[in-house]
């Protein structure tokens, strides 16, 4: 409660306040394990190309890119769904499955492939199935920029496949470690491959490395601390919606006949979006998407004309799931004499000044592995 009072105080004092004067921007994403991208021609290209075009959202997250031959299909499937702006992971440290995103938006400066490395500061990490993808999206009119995090959690039921989920978890947070999620607009998406009502696992907290895990994966050293004193939550939605971490929310999405899962064949919910608090403030509307539900009590708005029943489940094993945001205005700069030192001294005193000063230091080497100034 001190830090977001801080926090908010902090912010006036920088004379940063909402624009009124200026209207906020809608904006639709959705999230979906599109299983392959297939070859142009095929049943499951054409079909993952009418959904692509009834759903009309403005960025899609892609998850289960199969392999480097199917990127050269989907950069086929994005320019004839109307992207222009497409990008997708280098490879898999496990696998070969790629996380993309593709956007009618323009990304500020390049997606950032994050690693285990990179984000635990020990080379040697080796702790994450397939590599987060990071962008920011330029929304239009005066909003603020979107930053958005896709991942593929990974799969399976063993106690070792749960403790990567979890460790994964952890990871997409570090990557947005310097953002607010009271002033900042930011969304967390992808098939997490587990149910939120369904945890934590057992045993809960995990204080041991389990037994199963591939010979080349390797715990980082921050987080090897931490298995061996309070452990982990076994638990990969805890460290995201937390309070003192993430701080996102995570949207609630069904489907139009009011079931909730998003991979048909098990009746399983594994795909979800969280967001942070200023989005979630602005309001949220979600909707999983069925094309066997067209003509049920009206859900989202769609483009265009209703599909055959059959195309969602023609063009991949999930459903994707829609999500319409309203993106806040930027803040408006209102000069305050010196209001923005005494604010940094309350905070020092308080204890605080070095986390913001640390915030602001990791907005900078994000904006500089982006190439950015």
């Amino acid at each position: 409660m001190i830090w977001r009072c801080a926090l908010i105080f902090w912010i006036l004092c920088l004379g940063l306040l909402p624009n009124s004067g200026q209207a906020q921007t809608q904006i639709r994403i959705a999230t979906w394990n599109i299983e392959t991208v297939g070859s142009a021609g095929t049943t499951e290209y054409e079909a993952a190309l009418d959904v692509l075009g009834r759903i009309g959202a403005d960025v899609v997250a892609l998850n289960e890119i199969a392999s480097a031959a199917d990127t050269a299909n989907l950069e086929q499937l994005a320019s004839e769904a109307g992207y222009p702006y497409l990008t997708y992971s280098s490879g898999a440290p496990f696998g070969s499955d790629r996380n993309a995103v593709l956007s009618r938006h323009a990304f500020v400066g390049p997606a950032i492939e994050h690693t285990s490395s990179s984000l635990s500061g020990d080379s040697a990490a080796n702790d994450i199935t397939r590599l987060p993808l990071e962008v920011v999206i330029d929304v239009p009119g005066n909003a603020l920029d979107l930053t958005l995090v896709t991942q593929h959690w990974k799969s399976g039921t063993g106690n070792d496949d749960e403790f990567r989920r979890a460790i994964e978890s952890i990871r997409i947070g570090q990557s947005i470690a310097d953002l607010f999620s009271e002033v900042d607009a930011y969304v967390i998406m992808g098939d997490v491959n587990e149910e939120a009502d369904s945890v934590p696992k057992t045993p809960n907290p995990v204080t041991s490395l389990p037994s199963g895990l591939p010979g080349s994966f390797s715990l980082g050293s921050d987080l090897a601390l931490q298995l061996a004193g309070a452990g982990i939550s076994n638990d990969p939605f805890q460290s995201l919606r937390l309070p003192t971490g993430v701080n996102a929310t995570l949207v609630t999405a069904l489907q139009l006949d009011g079931s909730d899962a998003t991979r048909p064949s098990s009746g399983r919910r594994l795909d979800y979006v969280l967001v942070s608090e200023a989005l979630g403030s602005m309001g949220v509307s979600a909707e999983v998407y069925d094309s066997q539900d067209e003509g049920l009590a009206p859900g989202l708005t769609l483009i265009g004309s209703p599909l055959a029943a059959s195309a969602s489940t023609d063009a991949s094993d999930h459903f994707p799931v829609l999500v319409d945001l309203v993106v806040p205005a930027r803040a408006t700069e209102v000069p305050v004499s010196g209001a923005a030192g005494i604010g940094l001294l309350i905070l020092a005193a308080l204890g605080l000044g070095a986390a913001v000063a640390q915030r602001a230091t990791g907005r900078t080497a994000r904006r500089a592995r982006r190439g950015l100034q």
